[in-house]
């Protein structure tokens, strides 16, 4: 059972308060992806299905797997962690981790639970490939995500290594080392194997510019940033102090996600933009597509519309990225960024 998933919930919520709990629809529509994604590795994996409970007053908070059972907080419905946390739980039930620890004395019981979470942790990048089908480069950034963000939270003094788990920093060093084949990308990454001794040389600063731009003429201005921003108030491209700042190298461990922030001429009609991103080799590893409702500002000339992609889908493939956009099926515009090594 994994206590220190608990701890990250944190990240994504305040706890909810203890008893009866009512999922919204966005939550229900959450809950029955975690359950599909439990049911889907019984199947693969050939064993039997297991029972999932959601909800706020769930023991450990965040999530846990005991005696058949997989919990996860209502909370944790909504983390980026999600996933990572759901297959280090799922980990634990294929490793049969129900079985009794053999040590009697206390501080042999704790490495040997300290083991087992190591193994679930490496055990999480297998279902991940297996059942989310990722890419494991991608499955593996997505649980060193999650272990780095628990890493913070003690950092920060949010939380406290719970009993049967090393210091995050730690675990994190193990699961890299046991994916030898991804150090090209992983050496020099906070906590990782060479992290001390790989170079860190930043790349020069990529300046963004436009290009194809008057073939849709729908394309304004457009940069990179490492806020995602809120759909409840987005900011105003007349207003220089509500946007967010221009980046155009971003950092592997620090920053949490890239966000291409769009500035679209206001027709007064839904447009619809799509942008595909491509690594340093030129392959494409993203395409968001999203619509952009007329403004309610009739007066203003430009709309701010964002197209964000996670770290832990990027950081793989350091290097300069490429961004291309198409408005309503015309070319619009060609970005670049770098993310550092």
């Amino acid at each position: 059972m994994s206590r220190f998933c608990a701890a990250l919930a944190w990240l994504a919520v305040t706890l909810a308060t203890a008893g009866c709990v009512s999922l919204t629809p966005v939550e229900q529509g959450a809950a029955a992806e975690v359950r599909a994604m439990a049911d889907d590795t019984a199947r693969i994996y050939g064993v039997s299905r297991i029972y999932v409970l959601v909800g706020g007053d769930v023991e450990g908070v965040g999530g846990t797997y005991q005696r058949g059972m997989l919990t996860l907080s209502t909370p944790m419905l909504g983390s980026p962690h999600r996933n990572s946390i759901v297959a280090h739980e799922l980990a634990h039930y294929l490793l049969d981790h129900d079985r009794p620890l053999q040590s009697t004395l206390a501080l042999d019981a704790q490495r040997e639970q300290e083991l087992r979470e190591l193994d679930a942790n490496a055990k999480a990048v297998e279902i991940l490939v297996r059942v989310r089908r990722l890419r494991e480069e991608q499955a593996l950034s997505l649980v060193y995500d999650h272990l780095l963000a628990f890493d913070r939270l003690i950092a920060d003094k949010h939380t406290v290594i719970p009993w049967g788990h090393r210091a995050p920093c730690d675990e994190i060093s193990d699961l890299l080392g046991r994916f030898p084949a991804h150090r090209a990308w992983t050496d020099g990454l906070p906590c990782g194997p060479a992290a001390s001794r790989a170079a860190t040389t930043t790349p020069p600063l990529v300046t963004v510019t436009p290009a194809n731009e008057g073939a849709s003429g729908l394309l304004a201005h457009s940069y990179f940033t490492d806020r995602a921003l809120s759909g409840s108030s987005p900011p105003s491209l007349t207003d220089a102090s509500s946007l967010p700042r221009a980046l155009g190298t971003f950092d592997r461990a620090r920053d949490a996600q890239v966000t291409l922030l769009l500035g679209l001429r206001s027709e007064g009609r839904t447009l619809r933009v799509v942008s595909r991103w491509y690594d340093a080799a030129g392959v494409e590893r993203r395409v968001v597509s999203r619509v952009a409702e007329p403004s309610a500002d009739t007066s203003a000339a430009l709309m701010v519309h964002t197209h964000t992609v996670p770290m832990w889908e990027l950081r793989p493939y350091p290097g300069r990225w490429t961004a291309r956009v198409w408005v309503d099926d015309a070319p619009a515009g060609e970005y670049s960024f770098s993310l550092a090594r």
